[in-house]
């Protein structure tokens, strides 16, 4: 449990603009899937998956957090692409 609380917080501290009610480990796949899916953005203006995909570990490996916590985040991030390509029936 501990360790959803820090991922959910090393996640939060990625997004200055972003609040999150819950930093608990269902709000955060929520929040990387609306990310991931760029379901805050204006449908014509959306980029595809892997974009996203790309752009948040850019965003992780690029960030202050430790080593360990970059490694769950990009882990956590490549476990929603899968769930959510196979979800929508495309390929990997």
């Amino acid at each position: 449990m501990d360790n959803d609380i820090e991922i959910g917080k090393a996640y939060a501290s990625l997004w200055n603009s972003r609040s999150f009610s819950n930093e608990d480990e269902e709000a955060i796949t929520e929040a990387i899937d609306l990310e991931l899916l760029d379901k805050r953005t204006h449908p014509r203006l959306r980029k595809s998956m892997l974009e996203k995909y790309y752009a948040a570990i850019q965003r992780i490996v690029n960030s202050q957090l430790e080593p360990a916590v970059k490694y769950q985040l990009v882990k956590l991030h490549t476990e929603r692409v899968q769930y959510l390509k196979e979800e929508r029936g495309e390929q990997l």
